[in-house]
């Protein structure tokens, strides 16, 4: 006869098994088979396969295949196949690197992302052709010749790499590498100076229209900051050569520091035949002008309020904050005079120009 045992009798022999008892002293004990016993122990174990049927063992199985495809598309996010290769080479093959290290099997992996196995090895056994070897050499190079000239966008690194290098780079291509890289020339807005009026009559422009013009300077003054305050730059231009002829930094912007950079401009040997400014006080003052009439120099001026008028060295002197004293701090008038010098000693022999 069958002896059918209850659920509770069966729970209280395994947890009599789990306290440390053995399967032959419980057997004697309740008076049930050993095999009995240990059939309830390992039917209570949820780890032990053995005592289920086939049908929970597949369950289990296809269980654990559907988990462990589950983890393998969640390091894709979801992305498979076309989807996921588009995504480039190295992409692709971090994916399936990081579920190889978590001891997931490489056919299983590239089954559930549907990558061939010709496009795995394919980019196991890649080698970069000539192309991008020189791709990537010219955008390291251009990388090094901004950190070096920071002030330069793409049209000036592309002339400089061409010199230096000796082989044929386009603008374009120094761009794309300018844009992978995110860097970009470090030019930045004008920062606000003060600003100046004059009461004198409209004098003369000499040189609006003039055709030949190789024989005139342009002077002006610009504001330098200094700790809080301005000093003064005066400064005489070549606008056809494009250089700086002479320059001085004062404490103040009078008429005797606009007056000593035309000096300087004698003592050089330079005898241009008109001096054109604008109408500042400086440019107006006797002093100015006598100087001028002595060295035999006409003066021509900028209409009011018309810094169009003396536009090439406006610009230098927006280049000149722009690519460096915006970036600098000087603390003393020393300390900007020195920085000042240097960059303009570069400006005239060194920096690349965009204008034949």
């Amino acid at each position: 006869m069958v002896i059918k045992y209850s659920n509770d009798f069966k729970e209280s022999i395994v947890s009599l098994h789990k306290v440390g008892r053995s399967a032959n002293s419980l057997a004697k004990e309740y008076n049930v088979s050993v095999s009995t016993v240990s059939k309830w122990v390992n039917q209570a174990d949820p780890n032990n396969t053995k005592v289920l049927s086939a049908n929970e063992r597949a369950l289990i199985k296809e269980n654990k295949q559907l988990k462990e495809e589950l983890d393998i598309f969640k390091t894709s996010s979801g992305a498979y196949g076309e989807k996921l290769i588009i995504k480039g080479r190295i992409p692709t093959l971090k994916i399936i690197n990081d579920n190889l290290q978590v001891g997931h099997r490489i056919t299983k992996i590239l089954n559930v992302l549907r990558i061939p196995r010709s496009t795995y090895y394919g980019y196991i056994h890649w080698k970069p052709g000539k192309t991008l070897l020189r791709r990537n050499f010219i955008k390291q190079k251009v990388l090094d010749a901004w950190l070096k000239y920071p002030m330069y966008g793409y049209p000036r690194l592309t002339i400089l790499l061409n010199r230096q290098l000796k082989i044929k780079i386009s603008q374009r291509m120094v761009y794309k590498q300018m844009y992978a890289l995110k860097i970009r020339s470090r030019m930045t807005k004008r920062i606000n100076k003060p600003k100046t009026h004059t009461e004198y009559d409209q004098r003369p422009n000499l040189i609006k229209g003039l055709p030949d013009q190789s024989n005139i300077l342009l002077t002006d003054i610009t504001y330098i900051p200094v700790k809080n305050t301005w000093v003064y730059l005066a400064s005489v231009y070549n606008p056809v050569t494009r250089r700086v002829i002479s320059y001085k930094v004062g404490s103040h912007m009078t008429k005797e520091l606009a007056t000593d950079v035309i000096n300087q401009v004698a003592v050089k040997s330079v005898k241009p035949s008109i001096i054109h400014s604008d109408m500042g006080s400086q440019y107006t003052s006797d002093l100015f002008e006598s100087t001028l009439t002595r060295f035999g120099i006409k003066h021509s001026y900028s209409r009011k309020g018309q810094p169009g008028d003396n536009a090439r060295i406006e610009s230098f002197h927006s280049i000149l904050k722009r690519e460096y004293i915006n970036f600098q701090e000087f603390k003393t008038i020393n300390e900007a005079i020195a920085g000042i010098d240097s960059y303009i000693r570069w400006y005239n022999s060194d920096r690349i120009s965009l204008v034949a």
